[in-house]
């Protein structure tokens, strides 16, 4: 591994450290729930533990290609974009979880090539638990769609 690659690694471990030292600062709960603290928490949490799965990672083989030259790389980030966009228009009026299962079964297809039952599967399992983590644990106000939810 490089100086470099060291470097970038140990900001990402340091910077997920700073997050989470601020948003201990912060309120991380009320009585009411979640407090200003407890995402930012999270998320340092993750980016720190992403920083150091990095670290602690074997030794990068060097790259055969270049990331941007492969078409397919490029394609699967314009589906994500796309993804993106498309829940961000249509999740107002369909509401999250009948934006969000669609969007995230294009993804898992377009991504990488699935079986259409694993890709049902998780795309209904993973916008059910988020909506339940959102809406339901830290009573977070998602957008409702027609049916209600």
């Amino acid at each position: 591994m490089s100086r470099v690659e060291l470097a970038v690694d140990a900001f990402w471990v340091l910077l997920g450290a700073a997050i989470i030292a601020h948003a201990v600062q912060l309120r991380l709960w009320e009585p009411s729930g979640p407090g200003s603290g407890f995402v930012p928490l999270l998320a340092g949490a993750v980016i720190a533990a992403g920083g150091l799965g990095l670290l602690l990672a074997r030794p990068r083989p060097a790259r055969a290609e270049v990331f941007w030259a492969a078409r397919a790389s490029a394609l699967r980030i314009v589906a994500v974009l796309a993804g993106l966009v498309t829940m961000a228009v249509l999740m107002p009026v369909l509401g999250f979880l009948l934006t969000a299962a669609p969007t995230m079964a294009f993804l898992l297809t377009v991504i990488e090539r699935q079986r259409w039952t694993w890709v049902v599967g998780m795309a209904l399992a993973s916008s059910v638990g988020l909506y339940w983590l959102f809406d339901r644990v830290l009573e977070m106000a998602l957008p409702k769609g027609p049916l209600g939810f």
